[in-house]
């Protein structure tokens, strides 16, 4: 049997070496969200471009279809398809750690909108908000803050509107 003692210090290991394992995979959830974001402009952009390149009456579309024959939508599909599949599969896998993780007490700071709060945020510095934003709110997070078991494990990083 062990004392007391003993199972408080087994505790505080355990605990150490759980919260050590949360820290060492939250740049791997910073990745993944950065890969989320890139795959995510990747598909807005497609299709920004393709709407200024191509008008889209019905007979451009006809004229199109008729000029490239059968192949080329699905070849013009492709891509969006690619780059769709890609950020869903990425934003899977990032929800299904973050699920991982909320279940063994981790948890985001939504820092996004809110006030500055300089115990749990670290302002980067500050940016002109969108019109009636108040001074001191945060209008960008640069990294994401997190809490495990309501205790900081990570500061936001943040840019805060500005007078």
């Amino acid at each position: 049997m062990t004392s007391p003692r003993e199972r408080a210090q087994l505790t505080t290991q355990l605990r150490q070496q759980q919260e050590a394992l949360v820290r060492d995979l939250l740049p791997v959830l910073d990745a993944l969200e950065r890969a989320e974001t890139h795959w995510r402009r990747i598909l807005e952009t497609t299709a920004a471009t393709r709407a200024e390149r191509q008008p889209d009456s019905w007979p451009w579309r006809w004229l199109r279809r008729w000029l490239a024959g059968p192949a080329a939508p699905a070849a013009a599909d492709g891509t969006g398809a690619l780059a769709r599949g890609a950020g869903e599969g990425i934003r899977l896998i990032r929800g299904d750690l973050v699920e991982a993780l909320r279940r063994h007490g981790l948890e985001p700071i939504n820092s996004l909108g809110m006030r500055f709060d300089p115990e749990r945020m670290r302002a980067l510095g500050q940016r002109p908000g969108a019109p009636g934003t108040e001074p001191g709110t945060v209008v960008e997070e640069a990294v994401r803050g997190y809490l495990w078991r309501q205790t900081l494990l990570r500061e936001a990083q943040v840019l805060v509107a500005g007078p």
